[in-house]
């Protein structure tokens, strides 16, 4: 053990072993007025351990010290799943918080007030060299850097190690879309399909998945041509089938019906009435839009995989369900509708995020745009 020893004003740093240092210092004065003197070992460099002497320092010199604290990451990270996660977030949302904090557990013995940023920045490294996406790396930097904030509001940390790292920036891939044609042949070959409606509603509309399972009759207005995206279906590992809110406040939304769009809910409507005809006491009176011969609201996870069926009988260009909300909005960019209406369309959280997401269509309208002047004003001189 080395006895090298540096000496920081009211504290001293002694090496213990290879890139492990010691803190010594007087800790803020208790109940009866002394100081009791405070023994941390820091892991990293000595400028690491220099740093951490003196944001210890400060914080006492301010009055903004805390007290070291026995809990790890891991329990720290279960307790902010269970409290705060849970009365804040969706089922769905924390299902995925969990997934995405196991890539964390090779520090789960690590104290919390211990973490480092490089500690961090190594899983990230960890996860990219495994072939994990650079999504995947970055929603956990998300997910981390909210339970940290809330570990400072908790006074548990002086601030977010989070902040000093850095995950691989996402590169956006221009999403490959299916033109008309194609989309006409996909809806007719899903004509056999119980969740046709289903995907033809999702085009002329742009609603996600959940919102469509969820959707009910009470929030839908044939007469007047809107309806109201207010509740969300999802099924959720070991609960089954989940009512929720919408994923954003901008995600609860009204959606003007296009004429196709009206006559293809009275269609439902009306094969639903003669379905609960058809089964009498069976029905069960839920009020969902899209329900199964029994009026029982459908498993949305069952629609992923039928559209998936569907996609590789008729041999068709790959595809998701969700890509249908894509082909919505592109559509409406395409016949020149403004992109802000298009963003409320589909209860983005940002314009910008709109934006973003569909650029690869925006150079055309552009140019449309141009022309469009053009013949307005014809040509002067």
């Amino acid at each position: 053990m080395s006895t090298n020893q540096r000496t920081k004003g009211n504290g001293s740093i002694q090496q213990r072993s290879p890139g492990a240092w010691r803190l010594r210092y007087n800790g803020p004065p208790g109940p009866d007025g002394r100081r009791k003197q405070v023994t941390e070992t820091v892991r990293g460099s000595r400028k690491e351990a220099e740093r951490v002497l003196r944001e210890r320092l400060a914080a006492i010199e301010s009055g903004g010290y805390i007290a070291k604290q026995k809990e790890t990451v891991g329990q720290f990270l279960t307790r902010w799943l269970d409290t705060y996660a849970a009365t804040n977030t969706t089922l769905k949302t924390q299902q995925g918080y969990r997934q995405n904090l196991k890539y964390v557990n090779p520090l789960s013995g690590t104290p919390l007030q211990s973490l480092t940023a490089q500690q961090i920045q190594g899983i990230y490294a960890d996860m990219t060299e495994r072939g994990l996406s650079a999504t995947t790396v970055v929603q956990l930097h998300r997910i981390l850097h909210k339970a940290l904030g809330t570990g400072i509001k908790w006074g548990l940390l002086t601030r977010n190690v989070a902040d000093a790292t850095t995950p691989p920036r996402i590169e956006r891939k221009e999403m490959e879309m299916w033109d008309i044609e194609t989309i006409h042949k996909f809806l007719d070959a899903a004509g056999a399909s119980r969740y046709r409606d289903f995907y033809h509603l999702a085009l002329l509309t742009g609603m996600r998945r959940s919102e469509l399972a969820g959707l009910q009759w009470a929030s839908v207005d044939l007469v007047n041509a809107r309806l109201s995206v207010v509740k969300t279906l999802q099924r959720v590992s070991g609960k089954g089938l989940i009512e929720g809110q919408p994923k954003t406040a901008r995600s609860r939304r009204s959606i003007a019906l296009s004429p196709d769009a009206v006559a293809l809910l009275h269609e439902i409507r009306g094969r639903q009435i003669g379905q609960q005809v058809e089964v009498g006491e069976v029905w069960k009176s839920t009020g969902y839009v899209f329900t199964q011969s029994d009026g029982r609201p459908i498993d949305p996870d069952g629609t992923t995989k039928d559209f998936a069926k569907v996609v590789k009988t008729v041999g068709l260009p790959h595809f998701t369900l969700h890509s249908l909300r894509h082909a919505h909005a592109t559509m409406l960019l395409e016949e020149g509708v403004n992109p802000k209406v298009v963003s409320e369309r589909l209860g983005r959280a940002t314009f910008a995020t709109t934006m973003d997401v569909y650029s690869h269509v925006l150079p055309g309208i552009q140019e449309q745009a141009a022309l469009a002047l053009d013949s307005k004003l014809g040509r002067h001189g």
